[in-house]
């Protein structure tokens, strides 16, 4: 059980927050907060924490009701399990370099021999820039607190309202907390940026760093929560309101890229910070990360020149291939045109000699009709136009075909 008194509780609730608050002092988060609310100790919210971190001014606090009384609370804390330990076996001493299975974590690099092979081959790929890069990456960290002079995308969001600050970062959270390591991470990450000479460009729906005016690489800030149900005994509770949530005190960041030939971009990566990350660790790991990106980008380049050339090359195959079809078709067209005006002609011809008196004008008329019927652009007909004589083909094809 802890003992303690009501004020002393009102501050550490204020100083750290609830959820800090409960760990601190080994409570679960749900008795504490109820005991905050059975005692009348206001509790902080959302909006006092995120005016907070914002640095502009200290948000107003409200005071303890009744702080002369010097009442003690006491909560139960939290339940530990018993743990059976094994008898301990002795081990002898091994070296590390001699264990299997395992490797070490990496310390901090200080210099381009301690790099690992992996780390060497991300920048490896800017030799003009090799050493400028690993300079900046060998001097990454982070302040406990936002620096005096923070990045100017980081002054462009302090500066708007909370509702429009996403018009000059993008930083997502469900809670709409901004828990106090967030913007000291982003601030360092977006000067190493510059320092290494990319180019920050903070859009609505994320963020663009570009890299040697070539390459363009997407940044979203992701906060994850999680969801806290609320009891009818909360002052927040309501019908429309019966949670809400908390974030959980890491942060996410999606990498991508765009492509000149892609309308959208393309989401490459979430690297998330876990338990036992820090801040300065998924720093590390997303500069790293972003400059593994560039190869990558210029092999889909590569390889989307070599798709197009091939689509260009088939295509124009098509195209000839169509044309000499086309012209085909049109030779086989007039060669049967010929042939059947050849015919018809010659039909006529027969039947004039036959049937009609070669003195008469009936058999001068039906000549002229017969070479017409033959050629009607050598012999035109007064009356009858190309497209009549189309017609008059037709409905006699019609007719044989019945």
């Amino acid at each position: 059980m802890l003992s303690i008194s009501r004020e002393d509780l009102y501050d550490e609730v204020w100083s750290i927050g609830l959820t800090k608050a409960a760990k601190k002092l080994d409570i679960p988060y749900d008795k504490l907060k109820k005991a905050c609310v059975n005692h009348d100790i206001p509790l902080p919210t959302q909006s006092y924490w995120s005016k907070l971190y914002m640095g502009n001014e200290k948000p107003s606090q409200p005071e303890l009701p009744n702080a002369e009384d010097y009442l003690v609370i006491t909560i139960e804390k939290v339940k530990k399990q018993q743990v059976k330990l094994a008898p301990k076996k002795i081990v002898k001493s091994v070296k590390p370099e001699k264990l299997e299975g395992k490797e070490e974590t990496p310390s901090l690099k200080t210099n381009h021999d301690k790099l690992s092979e992996q780390e060497k081959d991300y920048f490896a790929y800017f030799k003009q820039y090799e050493d400028k890069l690993i300079g900046v990456y060998n001097n990454l960290k982070i302040n406990k607190t936002l620096s005096s002079k923070p990045h100017k995308a980081i002054v462009g969001y302090r500066k708007k309202p909370q509702y429009y600050r996403e018009d000059k970062l993008r930083i997502k959270s469900a809670s709409g907390e901004i828990f106090p390591e967030v913007l000291p991470f982003v601030d360092s990450l977006f000067k190493a940026f510059e320092k290494a000479g990319a180019k920050i460009v903070p859009k609505y729906d994320e963020t663009e760093v570009i890299l040697k005016n070539k390459y363009i690489i997407t940044l979203n800030f992701k906060l994850p929560c999680r969801r806290i149900n609320l009891s009818p005994e909360d002052e927040k509770y309501s019908t429309y309101h019966t949670f809400e949530y908390e974030t959980k005190g890491t942060i996410n960041v999606e990498v991508g890229y765009k492509l000149y030939w892609h309308s959208w971009g393309r989401s490459e990566k979430s690297i998330n910070q876990t338990k036992r990350m820090s801040t300065e660790d998924l720093l590390r790991k997303v500069f790293v990360y972003i400059f593994s990106l560039p190869e990558i980008i210029d092999e889909r380049e590569k390889a989307y020149i070599i798709k197009e050339k091939q689509r260009l090359k088939e295509e124009e195959e098509r195209l000839i291939l169509q044309e000499k079809r086309d012209n085909e078709y049109e030779k086989t067209q007039e060669l049967i045109n010929n042939s059947l005006n050849y015919f018809y002609s010659k039909l006529v011809q027969e039947y004039v000699a036959a049937e009609l008196d070669e003195e008469s004008e009936e058999y001068e008329w039906a000549m002229r009709k017969a070479k017409w019927i033959r050629n009607s652009g050598k012999y035109p007909d007064e009356l009858l136009t190309e497209n009549e004589k189309e017609k008059l083909f037709n409905k006699k094809t019609n007719r044989t075909n019945l």
